[in-house]
């Protein structure tokens, strides 16, 4: 049983990701902060003059701030070495955070269309201009913050969810804005709780996405950008490879993959020079398919086991 990092590619990742996780640490930071006093603000405005509109969005944002919390300590958890009951460390907590964030998403979706049929029925008597001045404050803020998730949220789904959550926070807003220009004209109320359903659905188009990746990588299945077969094909390029059996590919955490497999050589071929070269070759490869844990198993056919006890 081997278990090897190439150094090239472990020096790379490693270097590549403190120098951009301090980044997406301050930016959690400046999120969190600049979305719970904007929450603060906008709940305060809301009360005093009757907007469900505002008092709604303020929920939403303070479900922003709590799942910037989330992915944060998720993130920071991530970082920490392991132990002997989590020889991973608790780089899993990622996903749980990435997993948390989309339900919370998905929850809110709820109590805004729950919100938006009620007002259908009852249109409130709101103040445009005030909604208008207050959303657009919003729409800065949850722009400003997205920003700084831009480049981090291709390369680790918590931050990507972070990312959507901010994203949506100012489509939602923006939303708020136009339904208090229509207000401020009209006097149409209505126009209130449509645009809620509006954004609702953008909310949950959004957010499915994220659902469905972070369900799958809690029950540790193949990463989306990793293809198993294109894996198996890949390692048996290598002419001493002749056969390749039981490989699993699973997400140690949001960022880093894992990979099991067993490899058949040829008798002759198995010197350990042979094996160790082999073995290097593999991981640059596996390296190179964004998969950072790499453990091989080299066999012969002496070795076969029998198929069921292999995993």
């Amino acid at each position: 049983m081997t278990h090897n990092h190439t150094g090239h590619n472990h020096e790379d990742h490693h270097h590549h990701s403190v120098a951009s996780l301090s980044q997406i640490n301050n930016a959690f930071y400046i999120g969190i902060f600049l979305n719970a006093a904007y929450t603060l603000i906008e709940y305060i405005v809301g009360l005093k003059n009757n907007s469900l509109a505002l008092i709604a969005d303020a929920t939403h944002n303070l479900s922003d701030v709590a799942s910037l919390i989330i992915s944060l300590i998720g993130l920071k958890l991530m970082q920490k070495a392991a132990t002997k009951v989590y020889t991973y460390g608790y780089k899993k907590a990622s996903i749980l955070a990435s997993l948390i964030n989309a339900v919370l998403l998905i929850i809110v979706v709820i109590n805004i269309v729950k919100a938006s049929v009620e007002r259908f029925n009852n249109p409130p008597e709101i103040t445009g201009k005030v909604i208008i001045i207050t959303a657009t404050i919003g729409v800065f803020i949850n722009t400003i913050s997205a920003f700084l998730f831009f480049k981090g949220q291709k390369d680790d789904i918590n931050v990507k969810g972070a990312f959507l959550h901010l994203v949506v926070d100012a489509l939602v807003s923006f939303g708020v804005v136009i339904s208090g220009i229509v207000i401020y004209y009209t006097g149409w109320n209505i126009i209130d709780p449509f645009i809620s359903l509006i954004i609702a659905l953008v909310i949950i188009f959004s957010t499915w996405g994220l659902l469905k990746e972070s369900v799958k990588l809690s029950l540790d299945g193949v990463p989306k950008d990793i293809d198993t077969e294109k894996i198996n094909t890949l390692l048996l390029k290598n002419p001493l490879v002749k056969e390749v059996h039981h490989t699993h590919i699973w997400a140690i955490s949001t960022n880093t993959n894992a990979l099991t497999t067993h490899i058949y050589v040829d008798t002759k071929n198995y010197t350990p020079e042979i094996i160790s070269k082999l073995k290097k070759e593999i991981n640059h490869q596996l390296a190179h398919q964004n998969i950072q844990h790499v453990t091989l198993q080299f066999e012969t056919s002496n070795d076969k086991c029998v198929e069921n006890n292999c995993d």
